[in-house]
């Protein structure tokens, strides 16, 4: 069984900000895929500047921009926890303090019951004893750290282009 997440190489001025951190990294956001019938727009669950929310991608980010598709092979009780969590965090406000954390290099600047995108994504699999990255806490992993995992296989890329959404590859 497999549990897809989205990584996605975001064009606005923060997400400059995070490709700059992660020294060049594309990648600069990462959510959880809820539902990928649609694989152009598949509908997500992340964390955004208003808050954790569960929609289609292309509701709040920009035409253009690209994004890759993951699975990490779980089994159904992980799968089934892994969304009991993120259904739980729907509603709860992004953790500012934590992207500054972030961006200088300060894990321990963080607030509870708040989440940036990575580490929301991480911690609903480690809340499902999915280890995707040994002796990691949620606030420590960026997009960059978060692909890391040994557990991640891509699946296809695709864009959000004006218009007609155009895939290239296709999931396994």
């Amino acid at each position: 069984m497999k549990v897809y997440v989205l990584a996605s190489k975001g064009i606005s001025l923060t997400s400059r900000a995070i490709r700059f951190r992660q020294w060049g990294f594309p990648f600069t956001h990462i959510a959880l895929v809820v539902d990928l019938k649609d694989k152009n727009d598949p509908v997500v669950i992340e964390a955004w500047w208003n808050g954790v929310r569960k929609g289609r991608f292309s509701e709040v980010h920009t035409p253009g921009t690209e994004f890759a598709i993951y699975s990490v092979r779980v089994s159904e009780h992980q799968k089934k926890k892994i969304f009991e969590f993120a259904n739980s965090q729907i509603g709860k406000p992004y953790d500012w303090l934590g992207i500054l954390g972030f961006v200088f290099f300060n894990p321990n600047l963080e607030s509870k019951n708040r989440w940036f995108c990575s580490e929301l994504v991480f911690a609903a699999f480690k809340q499902a004893g999915v280890e995707l990255l040994k002796n990691t806490h949620p606030s420590e992993v960026s997009p960059r750290l978060f692909l890391k995992s040994p557990l991640l296989q891509f699946e296809y890329s695709a864009k959000l282009p004006k218009g007609v959404l155009q895939c290239s590859g296709s999931p396994s």
